[in-house]
């Protein structure tokens, strides 16, 4: 099985929950976009019309590695700006809203995805687990939530939570991922051998061309700063340290949704993902929801019960979630879903002679995973 093989075959459509205007406070942009994450999107718009971050909205972070559409606000006198067409971006003005659009400020998501690389057994498995997939998917946050993992071996957040900015910083400088730049990745590994000599890693940093990155604006912090961690890790644009935050905010929640679907179920099913295992029911049950972790957090005492043994095998309490680096808040997220207008349709697959192609396309609610429906789908 294969997915995203080219950037057509992973379609996302941002359903908006509100009606747009037509005037108002705030220009409404229909941003296409493929290869750019959505704080890219976001920096074209400011460029390209002229106004600070602040000034920009939007519903939802969308995958990088898709053609995703989404909805931008943005507070400008010249709305014609958000009128675009560059290579992997296009945008036209929609409308107006009186209020900035803000994360969840959507209905939910369109998908129109292609599977390629299928057998004729991976084609039967689709359709006999349909029925149950349309019925009910745990509702997990899946791998594209867990970015901050890549090139490294834990979590960024729950070392700010300890108190340990040492060893967050020095995970953020140290993970490679594929795509970091060979001069990027040769100053990474240079820092980490010469941790604590921050005036030979500044002067690194220079020699590579790097300085702009935000690894050396940490470093620079350092030089200046030796035992400052906690202040060269603020360093970073505030909505990166967010990611990370929220990444192990949905970690948890995996967790603790496994273990609430265990007692529920005796037979299911484990598929990997970048951050463990997911495990999904092979029969229909009942679940309702599940608060996602805070400091100030109120649950029924069987939810607190299945929170506090996950927090103790992570080694930390409910408490460490009060810090100013990061508003943790709760809220329940439903332990089930239900993908509605599932419809899947096999060809053969012109990228690979011999095995088949599946085209399925559905709804989502906002803040679903649309790749937990497939490896719910496909697998035996």
């Amino acid at each position: 099985m294969k997915l995203r093989c080219k950037p057509a075959d992973f379609i996302v459509e941002e359903v908006p929950s509100k009606s747009w205007s037509e005037k108002g406070d705030f220009a409404i942009a229909r941003v296409t976009k493929k290869k750019l994450t959505t704080f890219a999107a976001q920096k074209i718009l400011s460029e390209h019309c002229k106004v600070p971050f602040r000034k920009i909205g939007f519903s939802g972070l969308k995958d990088t590695h898709a053609i995703t559409t989404q909805f931008f606000s943005v507070e400008t006198e010249r709305p014609e700006c958000l009128n675009i067409k560059q290579e992997n971006l296009s945008s036209e003005l929609v409308g107006f809203s009186q209020e900035r659009l803000r994360t969840g400020d959507l209905a939910g998501n369109k998908f129109t995805i292609v599977v390629r690389n299928l057998s004729e057994s991976d084609i039967e498995s689709a359709e006999r687990n349909a029925p149950l997939i349309d019925a009910q998917v745990p509702n997990y946050f899946d791998s594209q939530r867990f970015g901050s993992l890549a090139g490294t071996d834990g979590f960024i957040a729950k070392d700010v939570l300890k108190g340990d900015y040492e060893s967050a910083v020095k995970r953020i400088i140290s993970a490679i991922r594929k795509r970091t730049k060979p001069n990027v990745k040769a100053f990474k590994r240079f820092v980490v051998e010469n941790w604590g000599d921050w005036k030979k890693c500044s002067q690194k940093a220079e020699e590579l061309g790097v300085e702009k990155t935000s690894d050396a604006s940490m470093v620079f912090h350092l030089k200046s700063a030796p035992e400052d961690f906690k202040g060269a890790f603020q360093r970073l644009y505030s909505g990166i340290r967010q990611l990370f935050f929220s990444a192990y905010q949905s970690y948890l929640w995996n967790e603790c949704a496994k273990k609430a679907l265990k007692e529920k179920c005796n037979r299911f099913y484990s598929v990997e993902y970048l951050a463990g295992k997911l495990i999904f029911p092979r029969s229909k049950i009942d679940a309702g929801s599940f608060p996602t972790i805070s400091g100030d957090m109120r649950a029924p005492p069987e939810q607190m019960r299945v929170i506090s043994s996950i927090l103790r095998k992570e080694g930390i309490s409910l408490p460490d979630f009060f810090t100013s680096e990061h508003v943790f808040i709760s809220r329940n997220r439903p332990l089930l879903i239900s993908p509605e207008n599932l419809e899947i349709e096999a060809d053969e697959d012109e990228l690979h002679p011999g095995m088949f192609k599946a085209r399925i396309s559905f709804f989502l609610p906002k803040g679903s995973y649309a790749t937990i429906v497939i490896k719910a789908l496909f697998e035996r």
